[in-house]
């Protein structure tokens, strides 16, 4: 199959300061309501009396439509224009904050959080072609890493805001207030974008919505993710999984169809004929979930098992962001040196670091908890700057010409996924042996946390395998 043609860009639309640091406030605005809500579960809980299963749809519900979304809206920013989607996708994003903050039982927050979730995908779908179409070279670069910079300080910012907050105000209103945290930087991002942010001049033919891969795809997660989220009959758990297991092979038959008529499909065919893209998308997917669901098992922890205020646990783990910031900064400069081998001893220490947690949970004294866990969150910080961004890097340098946007987006979409089945299984994990007679919370974390270094370990084969293809790679990479 041939890769989808260039976009002819016009060069009235080439990409100015303000249109970058619109972009990055985005950026920021989307992944702030990420950064605030681990640390807001047990004040909803508490408030809204949410069970196990409410708990698991909260934390997972905003990835799920976030991934989901990834794909056509980038798709439709080609047809309609991005400018256009981009406000609408901060409009929806905005409203949804307000409607679950107003909730009067858990269900009615999932329903905003699935709905806050397509507006950050459609707005992040948006922000990444913008960057592409507008700027290129050294400009890009820079434009990206704002983008980057500006997540670093919102997943920094986003829990030590929300803790004081919680702090400050009354329980029931506190995890409201932590809900909409993001709607003023919302509206104040949408203002920017309206004064500052052009039509497009992008002319582009033909371009059609996988809408069937899509809706293949999304019902393969969902079935995957009833089991985990809820207490049907065993029977009926492994005819769900069955069911996804089909679903997904023929959501890859439908793809090859799909590609074989001239469209883009969500997954291009020849992404899978492609092993450097593959096994990095796998080292990411495997990743993502695994650090998301251990932070949300950590804080859960922080503030029901050892009582800490919101504030204080959200202080304990800020190490986490802040030296990821930091990393991010030279990890390029490592990964140029050491190419996948800084991949993975990257990943061998955060193994090293969710091993750690379990231990300290089960044997360290509690007055020694706090120490421990800050040193492990700033490790566990560095390994992140060293395969987040980089990996993401080498994984891309495999995608076909012409279709950086569709292989650049199913990486996204994969730990997306990722991450909603992780958050779901690892939290329901977690307080099911809380919940349970001979429940406690180190043989929970213990449990919880197994999960992520399982997923860390499979993350750790894809990218040992990744490192020892380049090494016996000669020739034009395939």
């Amino acid at each position: 199959m041939s890769a989808p043609p260039a976009p002819r860009l016009d060069t009235r639309t080439a990409g100015t300061t303000a249109e970058a640091i619109v972009c990055a406030a985005a950026g920021f605005t989307t992944l702030l309501d990420s950064a605030v809500l681990g640390i807001g579960i047990p004040a909803i809980r508490s408030s809204l009396g949410a069970g196990t299963s409410e708990v698991q749809w909260i934390l997972a519900s905003y990835s799920l439509t976030f991934g989901l979304a990834l794909v056509p809206s980038g798709r439709l920013g080609d047809v309609i224009g991005r400018r256009r989607l981009f406000l609408c996708g901060l409009a929806l994003f905005s409203v949804m904050g307000l409607l679950g903050a107003m909730a009067a039982d858990p269900w009615m927050v999932v329903a905003a959080r699935l709905g806050q979730g397509v507006g950050a995908g459609v707005v992040s779908s948006q922000v990444l072609g913008i960057i592409t179409d507008r700027f290129s070279g050294r400009e890009r670069a820079r434009a990206l890493g704002a983008y980057s910079t500006a997540g670093g300080v919102a997943g920094l910012c986003g829990p030590v805001l929300g803790g004081a907050l919680l702090g400050r105000l009354d329980p029931d209103i506190g995890w409201r207030v932590l809900l909409m945290l993001n709607v003023p930087f919302a509206v104040v991002t949408l203002i920017l974008a309206v004064v500052y942010l052009r039509p497009d001049r992008v002319a582009r033919q033909g371009v059609r919505v996988d809408s069937v891969g899509l809706l293949a795809l999304g019902t393969a997660t969902l079935l995957l993710l009833l089991p985990l989220v809820s207490s049907m009959a065993f029977v009926f758990k492994v005819l769900s999984v069955s069911a996804s297991g089909a679903m997904l092979v023929g959501f890859l038959l439908w793809e090859r169809r799909f590609a074989a008529r001239g469209s883009v499909p969500v997954l291009l065919p020849e992404l899978l004929a492609r092993r450097g893209y593959v096994l990095g998308t796998l080292v990411a997917m495997f990743w993502f979930g695994a650090v998301l669901a251990l932070n949300a098992v950590l804080s859960l922890y922080l503030i029901e098992g050892l009582g800490f205020s919101a504030l204080r646990a959200a202080l304990v783990m800020a190490g986490s962001s802040l030296m990821m910031a930091v990393t991010s900064a030279f990890g390029w400069r490592l990964v140029s040196r050491f190419g996948r081998s800084a991949v993975v001893g990257a990943v061998v220490v955060e193994i090293a670091v969710v091993a750690g947690y379990i231990g300290t949970v089960n044997t360290v004294p509690r007055e020694h908890v706090v120490i421990v866990f800050v040193v492990l969150a700033a490790v566990s910080g560095v390994a992140s700057g060293l395969v987040d961004a980089p990996n993401r890097g080498l994984t891309l340098e495999y995608a076909p010409a012409g279709a950086s946007g569709v292989a650049a987006a199913f990486l996204q979409l994969s730990q997306r996924l990722s991450a909603t089945i992780a958050l779901a299984a690892v939290s329901g994990i977690y307080l099911g042996i809380l919940g349970s007679s001979a429940g406690g919370y180190g043989r929970a974390v213990a449990a919880g946390l197994g999960v992520c270094l399982a997923m860390l370990l499979l993350s750790l084969v894809f990218a040992i395998a990744d490192a020892r293809r380049r090494r016996g790679l000669e020739g034009p990479k395939s």
